[in-house]
């Protein structure tokens, strides 16, 4: 928060940023911090842009993961694509009324903008995401996957030094190379992608089932045991267990 003067200045025309970054690490912006950056930008003119590609959409169990934020942090740009078209490629950028109002006629333009097929199936879809049944069931199975990663956690305190992310994306933060649990998981059937440094990232379908969750999560755990080929991971003795290479 501190660097925000210095880095947003009165020559800065925009700042673009993710509530919760999904390739850096899961990342979650603090309430303080975006509430600072907004009250920065109006300060200087400058444009707040939220990328709710990956965050967005019901993801973390409100339709925007800005959301929950007070209306006083709200971004005068939105992105958002990916599950905007469940599968169907389209993207789109959702501006503020004091933002349209100076765009005219020439300034911005796009080829296959107003595809009439993205556009109807986006309208479908954002129908379907903003529901509360979908929203209220990302939140319930956000419960069982912290469950999960909480008893991991217990059972690998050195392994596993965080939890982090909200809804439907999530980040388990290990204190080395994730790379032995991801190939014991895949050889088990279990496929897990990481981001930013040593994080394991958890973003499936909205629609995961409450029993494919525990199927996962019985399999991630099976891996750590045997990566770690011990049933109980002792603190302060992470140098002493003998880790696989492969």
């Amino acid at each position: 928060i501190e660097a925000i003067n210095d880095l947003v200045t009165e020559k800065t025309c925009g700042v673009i940023i993710e509530p919760i970054q999904g390739e850096g690490g899961v990342n979650v912006a603090t309430d303080d911090f975006l509430l600072a950056l907004r009250r920065r930008c109006t300060e200087v003119g400058a444009v707040l842009i939220y990328d709710e590609i990956q965050c967005g959409l019901g993801r973390t169990g409100t339709m925007w993961a800005h959301g929950a934020l007070p209306k006083e942090a709200h971004p005068d740009i939105l992105t958002t694509a990916k599950a905007l078209g469940n599968g169907f490629p389209i993207g789109a950028t959702i501006v503020t009324e004091n933002v349209s109002s100076k765009i005219v006629t020439g300034d911005h333009g796009t080829t296959f903008g107003g595809n009439p097929l993205g556009s109807r199936l986006a309208h479908y879809i954002v129908g379907r995401l903003s529901g509360a049944e979908i929203q209220d069931g990302v939140i319930q199975k956000e419960k069982i996957f912290r469950k999960r990663f909480e008893q991991l956690k217990q059972k690998y305190p050195d392994v596993i030094t965080e939890v982090r992310g909200r809804g439907l994306l999530l980040g388990v933060q290990l204190s080395q190379d994730p790379t032995p649990v991801i190939t014991a998981a895949r050889e088990r059937g279990l496929l897990i992608i990481t981001c930013g440094t040593n994080t394991l990232r958890f973003v499936p379908p909205l629609i995961i089932s409450e029993s494919e969750i525990e199927q996962g999560m019985n399999i991630l755990e099976d891996a750590m045991k045997a990566v770690f080929r011990t049933d109980e991971h002792i603190p302060g003795t992470d140098g002493q267990q003998e880790m696989r290479s492969s």
